[in-house]
């Protein structure tokens, strides 16, 4: 009697569509709606719709108007780059693990940096930055950091020494 085989059907990926629109709470079709109406007004082109009422989840959040999407974050990381300000690397995934674990979301190849050093995560308030217990620190300006709320242009020494900045666009 042949015996069945089960099947292991993988699940296929979960699309950036469908992760935006869970973060935010809305369906996928009001997530894309939303980022193409941001991108619109972006680069300039009028879109009257999407000025004529704002979705109330948005006015909930004190979000300003016409600013549906949490803002982007880049991180710069110490002086690297053609113009010195640092290679830019976009959060996308949170929590944004930063450390030198090849598994970490932004990886930084130092022994003095922790396995897993700091995080980066983004909540009702903001984006936030959180140091993970590391032995060396996360410093700003002169003292360390446990969890700080990240503001434009914001410059943290890891371990003392490797810089990184924050850009919000």
């Amino acid at each position: 009697m042949p015996t069945a085989k089960k099947s292991s059907v993988k699940k296929p990926p979960e699309s950036l569509k469908a992760r935006l629109a869970k973060a935010l709470g809305v369906s996928e079709a009001e997530a894309e709606t939303r980022a193409l109406q941001e991108l619109a007004e972006s680069i300039g082109l009028d879109a009257p719709a999407a000025k004529k009422s704002e979705p109330p989840e948005a006015l909930a959040h004190g979000q300003p108007s016409g600013h549906y999407l949490p803002q982007r974050l880049y991180l710069l990381l110490d002086g690297r780059g053609l113009d010195g300000r640092g290679l830019p690397v976009e959060v996308i995934d949170l929590p944004c693990v930063i450390g030198s674990s090849k598994k970490c979301s932004v990886w930084i190849n130092m022994t003095q940096i922790e396995t897993r050093h700091l995080q980066i995560t983004h909540g009702d308030t903001g984006w936030v930055i959180e140091d993970l217990n590391s032995e060396h620190g996360t410093l700003f300006g002169d003292q360390k950091l446990k969890r700080r709320m990240i503001q434009n242009g914001d410059e943290y020494r890891l371990a003392g020494y490797v810089r990184l900045r924050t850009e919000l666009r």
